[in-house]
């Protein structure tokens, strides 16, 4: 009888230690189960904040090309919105850069940097202590080099660009001429122009032995200024006043404000230092076989009352090598004429071959009269109007600067 109630006793502490065991076992079982379920659905919402912060930092990229940054945050958040994911509710944090803070792109203007979390609750992980855990998504995306270089804007001009001379004028992109005119786009005497494409809202002419290709496309629609939201530097009081140079002289000059312009005659050499050169009324005239050099400049042309605007006019026998600066809010833009500035005389760049010219020449309601040589590594012309008076090539290599071509195409994600 020992034997048996040894036995029973035996067999009953076997039970219990397997029913301890498959307790044991069902709840580390049903923890891993709720993990499984927890990670899963917070792996679902970080797949839709992906999606959120992507379509935020494209939305937010296509409004800095469309307006520049003034909106740029707002339309970027009602981007994540409109993909279930507005800032400040339910636990939902967005956070939108330009340029990124982080990454490859913190030196790209153009890039925009969108960061979203979110505190997500758990269901079963919070048995063992575990309430919440947080999600995060960031995307960065920037916009592309437009395919366009040169556009000639005047609405309505007979010869909005016009070749003439028997001259051979190569443009490595896209040219686009809003001119309804029935003679937009004029070549003759010879000429020669070739392009990606012409887009010509008007017509074209080409006539007394000239050609251009490939063949314009005309009656398409006007393309809009690509730099109408480009930020005018601010213009203070004179820093110079009448700054001429002359009598082979040289001189390195600095930023700042230049009243009744600048003048650069008589075989001198001047430096500009790297920023940003306000020109008060007066222009820049260079000529008599001068030289001018500068690196990360850029020429804001303006006007102000007993300051009278002044053209732009590099005559040919002098010499050129200017470059733009190739980050900042004037990334790419050289000479930047100011916009407000009516009707005004005609710029002229004629020094051909001699011309090194890195950068934009903006010229939005004046006319520009171009020769030009082709050792830049890049030229944009946007302009009222356009007249090619000497052969010219117009080259696209934009790898100077870290976000392209200052004239923007669509956004893309890049990060």
């Amino acid at each position: 009888m020992n034997a048996v109630r040894g036995t029973v006793r035996a067999c009953g502490g076997r039970q219990g230690y397997v029913m301890v065991t498959m307790i044991l076992s069902l709840t580390v079982l049903l923890s891993f189960l709720g993990l499984g379920i927890d990670v899963g659905y917070e792996e679902y919402v970080k797949t839709r904040m992906q999606a959120a912060a992507d379509a935020a930092a494209v939305g937010g990229a296509q409004e800095l090309r469309a307006s520049g940054s003034t909106n740029l945050v707002t339309a970027a958040k009602g981007d994540a919105a409109a993909n279930g994911f507005t800032d400040g509710s339910n636990g939902v944090a967005i956070t939108v850069n330009n340029p990124p803070a982080t990454g490859y792109s913190t030196a790209d203007s153009t890039a925009v940097e969108v960061l979203i979390s979110q505190s997500v609750p758990t269901f079963f992980m919070e048995l063992i202590g575990i309430s919440s855990g947080t999600v995060r998504a960031r995307s960065v995306a920037r916009l592309g080099s437009g395919p366009t270089c040169f556009y000639a804007l005047d609405p309505a001009v007979s010869g909005a660009f016009s070749v003439s001379g028997g001259v051979t004028v190569q443009i490595n992109c896209g040219v686009a001429v809003d001119s309804s005119s029935a003679t937009a786009l004029s070549v003759s005497g010879g000429s020669h122009a070739t392009a990606t494409y012409f887009d010509v809202t008007g017509n074209a002419t080409v006539y007394g032995g000239s050609s251009i290709s490939p063949a314009p496309v005309t009656g398409v629609m006007a393309s809009s200024d690509p730099f109408s939201s480009l930020p005018k530097p601010s213009v203070g009081g004179c820093d110079y006043t009448s700054k001429s140079i002359g009598n082979g002289n040289s001189a390195t000059l600095s930023p700042g404000t230049y009243c009744k312009g600048i003048a650069v005659n008589g075989g001198s050499h001047v430096t500009f230092n790297p920023g940003t050169y306000i020109l008060k009324g007066g222009g820049l005239v260079l000529s008599n076989g001068s030289t001018i050099t500068g690196a990360g400049v850029t020429f804001f042309n303006t006007a102000a009352t007993g300051y009278s605007y002044g053209a732009i006019t590099l005559n040919g026998g002098t010499t050129v090598t200017l470059s733009a600066p190739t980050t900042g809010s004037l990334a790419g833009i050289l000479f930047f004429q100011d916009p407000s500035v009516g009707a005004a005389a005609a710029s002229s760049f004629s020094n051909g071959a001699s011309a090194i010219m890195n950068g934009t020449l903006y010229f939005p309601t004046t006319a520009l009269t171009f020769m030009g040589g082709s050792s830049s590594a890049y030229t944009i012309i946007v302009a009222d109007t356009v007249n090619f008076s000497g052969g010219a090539t117009l080259n696209n290599n934009y790898s100077s600067l870290p976000g392209g071509s200052p004239v923007k195409g669509g956004a893309t994600l890049s990060e």
